[in-house]
């Protein structure tokens, strides 16, 4: 399927490291001169997304953890972003640093070799499980967002019980698709150069049951979750505008009130959803490119082979930072939360 060996991941990795560095290094796509200075700008570009990922998400846990109000249905789906975005400053992102710096996609933890083994595992299994789980919780914000505009007396009915069971139910579905990554990932030892390299093989029909992979989770994960938002926030949208004009000199203040705060609450999660639909546009285009148009074969422009797969790539990590960011700019409870901890401080 590729130049090497390895795997093509369908998220997080689409475009194997290995193909990136030797495609981003190629002499015959870049100069020697400009080497260095866009491998400056790609390691600080990634290193400034990990900080503001780790961080961010992290503060979102702690003003959830620290204020009760925020405990209902769309603040514990924010909160399990949150949880599963960690994932991603703390596994990939530190391995796409590396390789951008060394231009080496070799393994750097090979000593002791089952140590080596279960980092080249878990590097790959969890940043994918993450994505899905956002795409997940993603879905279960727009599910209760529809359940509240369109049949607000439901909303009522929802426990707590029935949102933890649905944000387990993520974390279970995410981990059973990529199980596969804890067997399929291992470390290689290639014999021209004796360096470790963290590769995938899926067995002897490697290539077609890679492919079948690949399309299935992006069409499951990626094309039908932005089709149901698509069409849940057209109907949200749609029935605010028909209630606005029906019934807005009929509500009571205390109506009023509450629709006021539900368009508040739809604004921020459409807001979270165009963010995520503008971070995955790249990465949707290039992998829909790979699959329906060059029938996985090489890109026919250098540019493609390149540039576009890092920025795909980037813009699909840096997701993990964006999040948290809306988050406590977009939401006036988490910001109000914030000052209170930073003037404690």
């Amino acid at each position: 399927m590729y130049k090497n060996s390895s795997v093509a991941l369908p998220f997080t990795n689409n475009f194997n490291t290995t193909e990136y560095v030797d495609n981003y290094f190629d002499k015959n796509c870049h100069g020697s001169e400009s080497k260095i200075v866009e491998v400056v700008c790609k390691a600080v570009a990634y290193f400034i997304i990990l900080i503001v990922s780790l961080v961010g998400n992290l503060l979102v846990l702690f003003i959830t953890y620290k204020n009760k109000q925020l405990r209902k249905s769309i603040s514990f789906f924010v909160f399990n972003m949150a949880v599963s975005d960690l994932f991603n400053p703390l596994t990939i992102m530190p391995i796409q640093i590396v390789h951008i710096i060394s231009g080496s996609d070799s393994w750097k933890v090979d000593r002791p070799w089952m140590l080596g083994n279960i980092l080249c595992k878990l590097s790959y299994f969890l940043p994918d499980v993450s994505l899905v789980v956002s795409i997940e919780s993603l879905l279960l914000i727009s599910m209760d967002r529809f359940v509240a505009t369109i049949f607000p007396l439901f909303t009522k009915l929802e426990s707590l019980k029935a949102r933890v069971i649905s944000i387990l139910f993520t974390w279970i579905v995410a981990i059973a698709v990529h199980a596969p990554y804890l067997y399929t990932f291992r470390l290689r030892m290639r014999p021209y150069d004796k360096k470790a390299y963290c590769k995938s093989s899926w067995g002897p029909d490697h290539v077609e049951t890679n492919k079948r992979f690949v399309t299935a989770t992006f069409i499951t994960f990626i094309l039908v979750p932005i089709c149901v938002f698509a069409i849940v926030y057209s109907t949200i949208a749609w029935v605010l505008k028909k209630k606005n004009k029906q019934t807005k000199q009929q509500l009571s203040y205390r109506q009023r009130y509450r629709e006021q705060q539900l368009r508040k609450i739809v604004r921020m999660s459409m807001t979270l959803i165009l963010c995520f639909v503008v971070c995955m546009i790249p990465q949707l285009c290039l992998l829909f490119a790979r699959i329906f148009l060059w029938n996985w074969g090489e890109p026919p422009i250098c540019t493609l082979r390149t540039v576009i797969p890092f920025i795909a790539m980037f813009m699909m990590h840096s997701w993990s930072a964006v999040n948290p960011c809306i988050s406590l700019i977009c939401m006036k409870i988490y910001r109000n939360s914030l000052r209170k901890i930073l003037s404690m401080s």
